[in-house]
């Protein structure tokens, strides 16, 4: 660990917890799945004098819909879920038929915010049964794709959804094909019997009140689960690509895909599927709050740098951990810079791709085609950082843009009387300017 960046970290934290009444405070910092600092202040148990620490077991709430959107995508991945498919294909009761499951995910599918039951005042989930006649009671606030609103609903049916095709509890599948694999063994859907506690903080006086622990029963999926500040960091490292066999690639580049902008005015909060994704000055950082009664949390991932911050504590509310789990990933990324990329050298270039490198021009700029250890890329001249694209090879003489800009255009070697000219997204590409 750093220990200067740790000291910083734990005077921010005793100073937040201090200024806003807080029973506790835990922040975890990790960089490339290893542990760059971590502190905790308070109590986890006010009455009983239990401090709180990073192996603290905190309700996360909604953090809880990371998990069910990444089996949801990873359905999608095995083609038993389509993605764009209304929900009535797969829930034909429901008064919100029409809405695609894309859009459920993203938040902006129109839907009221809450299922249509008694929860938040009985403070108890609805039954199965309870759930889907809810479901045909539903109203729509607004056109599908509209706009951004946060809906609790929407990921209801998404639970619905997976347990009508899979036949099984969604709950279980999440545990089965993430919790455990990643060795979240503290990451449950009851609360351990060293659970932390959580309070109401007293307004007017300097107390704290216990909060009643919901159960969520058939919407567990939107908001049921208990974890720890370090096995978010593990869920956070997978979230970013690091654990491709459990996550892959392409459920991750899902997740972090903008859906909808939910900050209309300056676009500094979007959303993609099941994470929300926060622009800072010149970079995106992904991740997810929970709110629950007694609870807060917090979870922002980087994957440039491969930093994850969470952070939690046990008051219902007092303190908003976006700007601190933002500022921390910044700060971390900033203290602890990725190494350069090690140079490799290139294995031999087929003689088909050879006579293709060099300089190409089209509209007035010329692109570079260049030879590298993972392939055929290309960039502009103009501008090499930030217009780099790689290839995969699909045929002789046709090159698949995988990564960058076009991506999906084949470029295409086409022979005339001339020599050779490139056609890229149907753009011809010459060698002489003009």
């Amino acid at each position: 660990m750093d220990a200067d960046f740790e000291k910083t970290l734990a005077d921010r934290v005793t100073q937040l917890r201090g200024a806003h009444r807080l029973p506790s405070l835990t922040v975890a910092v990790a960089q490339h799945d290893a542990l760059l600092a971590t502190a905790s202040t308070g109590l986890a148990d006010v009455e009983n004098r239990v401090p709180a620490c990073h192996d603290s077991v905190y309700r996360i709430g909604s953090i809880t819909k990371t998990f069910t959107a990444a089996l949801a995508l990873l359905l999608v991945d095995q083609r038993r879920l389509d993605l764009d498919a209304p929900v009535g294909h797969y829930l034909p009761a429901t008064s919100f038929g029409r809405v695609p499951l894309r859009m459920l995910l993203a938040h902006c599918g129109g839907l009221q915010r809450e299922v249509p039951v008694d929860m938040w005042a009985s403070m108890l989930g609805p039954s199965e049964s309870e759930l889907h006649e809810a479901f045909t009671r539903v109203e729509m606030v607004g056109e599908p794709g509209q706009r951004w609103q946060y809906s609790n609903l929407g990921y209801a049916a998404i639970g619905a959804v997976i347990e009508h095709i899979t036949g099984r509890p969604c709950a279980e599948l999440i545990s089965e094909t993430l919790l455990m694999p990643l060795g979240l063994r503290r990451t449950t859907w009851l609360p351990p019997a060293d659970a932390v506690v959580g309070y109401r903080i007293d307004p007017f006086i300097d107390a704290f009140h216990r909060e009643p622990v919901m159960d969520m029963a058939a919407n567990a999926v939107i908001g049921q689960l208990w974890s720890t500040p370090t096995d978010l960091l593990r869920w956070g490292n997978a979230l970013i690509g690091a654990e491709p066999d459990v996550l892959p690639r392409s459920v991750v580049d899902a997740m972090h895909t903008v859906q909808v902008m939910a900050d209309t005015r300056s676009w500094t909060r979007a959303w993609g599927l099941g994470l929300i994704l926060d622009r800072r000055t010149d970079h995106v950082l992904a991740g997810h709050l929970g709110g629950m009664p007694g609870f807060h949390a917090a979870l922002t991932t980087d994957r440039a740098s491969g930093t994850v911050v969470a952070a939690c504590t046990n008051a219902t509310r007092g303190i908003t951990l976006t700007e601190l789990v933002c500022d921390v990933t910044d700060q971390a990324a900033a203290a602890h810079p990725p190494a350069a990329p090690v140079w490799q050298p290139a294995p031999p270039c087929p003689e088909e791709i050879r006579q293709i490198l060099g300089g190409w021009w089209c509209e007035a700029d010329e692109n570079v085609f260049t030879w590298r250890h993972d392939g055929l890329h290309a960039h502009l001249a103009s501008d090499p950082e930030h217009t780099d694209t790689r290839f995969t090879i699909e045929a002789p003489g046709v090159y698949q843009a995988v990564e960058g800009r076009y991506q999906g255009e084949p470029v295409t070697v086409v022979h005339t009387a001339a020599g050779i000219e490139l056609r890229w997204a149907t753009y011809p590409f010459t060698r002489l300017p003009g």
